[in-house]
């Protein structure tokens, strides 16, 4: 198995390097606090994320990393439908809760509404990539 050691590859793992040792380093300096391990945990676990992507992207060659027009035109589209589904459900949220007082916090919108927005741009991309008539 090749590997390529090109800047953006090393200076990529390089990142998760960095971010490993911030995390045992902030591990070793506990000060009782819950949240400081956690997160110390949180950013070991970024940094072997990281490490682990940049070493499966390391293993491809250059040329297939990049997209074709198909795939950007997908995105393109996926992006702009799963954004008005966002702003639709936003309006639905808002007047939901202004009709029948429901008392919905905004960071509960906020945390539904990306999660709508997450969910629906996978779901058009699949399908748009599926149906390949774009």
């Amino acid at each position: 198995m090749k590997l390529r050691k090109d800047k953006d590859i090393l200076s990529f793992m390089g990142v998760g390097l960095s971010s490993i040792i911030l995390g045992i380093f902030v591990l070793f300096i506990q000060t009782g606090s819950k949240t400081i391990t956690v997160l110390g945990g949180i950013s070991i676990l970024v940094g072997i994320m990281t490490c682990v992507m940049a070493f499966v992207v390391s293993t491809k060659p250059k040329t297939e990393l990049i997209a074709d027009e198909r795939i950007t035109r997908i995105n393109e589209k996926a992006g702009y439908h799963a954004g008005w589904i966002i702003m639709l459900s936003v309006i639905i949220l808002f007047q939901a809760d202004r009709i029948w007082s429901l008392g919905v916090e905004l960071e509960d919108m906020y945390y539904t509404v990306l999660f709508a927005g997450m969910i629906s741009w996978s779901i058009l991309k699949w399908q748009y990539n599926k149906r390949s008539d774009i």
